[in-house]
């Protein structure tokens, strides 16, 4: 059976993939993509900033400079995922995984510029300077 095609305006047979239709190559979203949508993250996230008192740890602690020379409060803060999500993704809302960083220290950290282990560090300990330790 043949078909016009609504693409074309050509005479197809039924089932036949017209190269003329539009492609919709929209990016599948993975599974941190997802994640990062779902209101236990918006929570978590939200408590992590809370203990960090809305302020860059790194920025605070100094050793690894201060983000163009502002202080440690800024607008363009985030959580970061210490371990990453694609390594263990079971860590995803644990806070001694998550710590508050501005956008410089955040692309120090992905980059392997400030060690792991100095950053579980800081997430252990109050930004207050050794108060309210967990």
């Amino acid at each position: 059976m043949l078909k016009s095609c609504k693409y074309c305006g050509r005479i197809h047979p039924e089932g036949y993939i017209c190269p003329a239709k539009p492609r919709y190559d929209r990016p599948r979203l993975t599974r941190n993509d997802k994640f990062r949508r779902t209101g236990a993250w918006l929570r978590t996230r939200e408590a992590v900033l809370d203990r960090d008192y809305h302020m860059c740890r790194i920025c605070n602690e100094g050793s690894y400079g201060t983000y163009a020379g502002q202080s440690c409060n800024s607008r363009q803060l985030s959580v970061h995922h210490i371990v990453p999500l694609a390594e263990d993704f079971d860590l995803r809302t644990d806070e001694d995984n998550l710590l508050t960083c501005c956008a410089w220290h955040h692309k120090m950290c992905d980059d392997g510029e400030i060690p792991r282990e100095y950053q579980r560090e800081l997430a252990k300990t109050s930004p207050r300077w050794g108060l309210g330790q967990k």
